[in-house]
């Protein structure tokens, strides 16, 4: 059993990934590398550390940071903070002292039980709406092991659970681990084709869509079909249409959308992340309603 994993978040009162008030746990690591990703903080494995200079002031304090880092990962250039982040360790220390919290480390180690107390505190409200806890990303299934003994444990004490994954993982595995621990499944189709998928994410969607199909054909559970719209590249009428025949090739009738949100922009700076695809806007309702007649057309 993998005695610790690696959490970047843990969001409560959330409503938006599943029935009733849910507490949802971010798990980090992810084998996609999608290049609109909502969560990049997500994408690797183990600690990450925020670095966000219009919080740093260096001339009001001692510079506490500068002591700490034993790698001089950070030095002071023009009386600006500079973050070296190949020679950073990613070790926290700086984050502990840097009391304006321009330096913070993304993420903890929690083993099983310590997770299991952060969220079965909530389970008045689970209980009173129908709630429980989803397990999300990065891609949750990273850390399979793990995941199999905390949904055990939640649903001991009568906690429903689900997952949000795009669908990468090892499906023996998925069947023998998780499922039978599971109340619902999110899975996030992104792209058909399989160049395309390798452009934007990094990898073949083969292994996806047999997921996909194996799941919708042996789960007793319900398996949910999400379709993040990304403007140009998930949401154009060739992508869309195509889901749509592979859909129905296979008599999977029902399908939900998830319109595009801006907001992961902010983060790019903060990890120092270097990506082509920078879409600032949001989606108008005239353009998600196309994308649904799309869907609903082919």
């Amino acid at each position: 059993m993998d005695s610790k994993a690696y959490i970047f978040d843990i969001k409560r009162n959330t409503s938006e990934d599943g029935p009733g008030i849910r507490t949802t746990v971010f798990f980090k690591g992810c084998p996609l590398n999608c290049s609109w990703c909502q969560n990049p903080e997500g994408i690797a494995p183990g600690p990450s550390l925020s670095f966000r200079p219009e919080l740093c002031h260096p001339d009001d304090c001692d510079r506490p940071c500068i002591k700490a880092c034993k790698t001089k990962a950070l030095t002071l250039q023009d009386q600006l903070l500079r973050l070296d982040r190949e020679r950073c360790d990613k070790c926290g220390r700086c984050a502990t002292v840097c009391s304006r919290h321009a330096l913070e480390q993304v993420g903890q180690w929690l083993n099983v039980d310590e997770l299991f107390y952060r969220v079965a505190i909530d389970k008045p409200f689970f209980d009173a709406t129908g709630g429980g806890v989803t397990a999300s990303g990065g891609e949750c299934t990273t850390q399979m092991n793990f995941l199999h003994e905390f949904f055990k444990k939640l649903k001991a004490v009568g906690i429903r659970t689900a997952i949000e994954t795009n669908g990468m993982f090892n499906f023996g595995r998925f069947a023998r681990l998780l499922l039978p621990w599971l109340d619902l499944i999110y899975f996030d189709l992104k792209l058909i084709d399989e160049a395309a998928s390798i452009r934007h994410t990094g990898h073949s969607n083969r292994h996806i869509l047999d997921n996909l199909l194996r799941l919708t054909e042996s789960a007793e559970i319900p398996v949910k079909i999400r379709i993040p719209l990304i403007p140009e590249i998930t949401a154009t009428d060739e992508n869309l249409r195509g889901i749509a025949r592979f859909l129905r090739e296979h008599r999977i009738k029902q399908v939900s959308v998830l319109p595009y949100n801006p907001l992961w922009l902010d983060k790019l700076q903060r990890f120092d992340m270097d990506v082509e695809y920078r879409h600032g806007a949001f989606m108008s309702d005239a353009e998600i309603e196309h994308c649904i007649d799309c869907l609903q057309a082919s």
